[in-house]
């Protein structure tokens, strides 16, 4: 199943499907594996998520650990943390704050790899966009 799982987030990795509808281009950041037993649906990438690579490595990030009482080692192990955001790529910023996610994401890639993630216990809603 691991090998399923990798092959799905190359994929999804390497999508440029909306690329021209974003300012910085395509850069999909997430994280799973077949062994995480919690899975984070956020939001979408800020800039500095998009800048590095590593998801919720910004305030709100920090926050979402300070609440989970977990430190950033702990945190940034895939193989118990999952992050799979309702949008992947940084959609840019608008007049309040990040644009909302593109609605492509999550409807074109979480059906594809949800079903690889075997050891889910905990679902973690964890932005209105993911709620919605």
């Amino acid at each position: 199943m691991s090998n399923k799982l990798d092959a799905v987030l190359a994929e999804e990795r390497a999508c440029d499907f909306c690329n021209v509808h974003l300012p910085l281009g395509s850069r999909p950041v997430l994280r799973a594996s077949v062994t995480a037993r919690l899975l984070i649906v956020g939001q979408a990438p800020g800039r500095r998520v998009h800048e590095t690579g590593m998801p919720r490595n910004d305030p709100s990030g920090e926050r979402l650990r300070e609440w989970m009482q977990l430190d950033r080692e702990h945190f940034c192990d895939e193989r118990r943390i999952a992050i799979i955001p309702a949008g992947f790529c940084y959609p840019g910023t608008g007049s309040g704050g990040d644009l909302p996610p593109r609605s492509e994401c999550a409807p074109r890639w979480h059906p594809r790899l949800v079903p690889f993630l075997p050891a889910l216990q905990i679902v973690l809603l964890a932005a209105n966009y993911a709620q919605t």
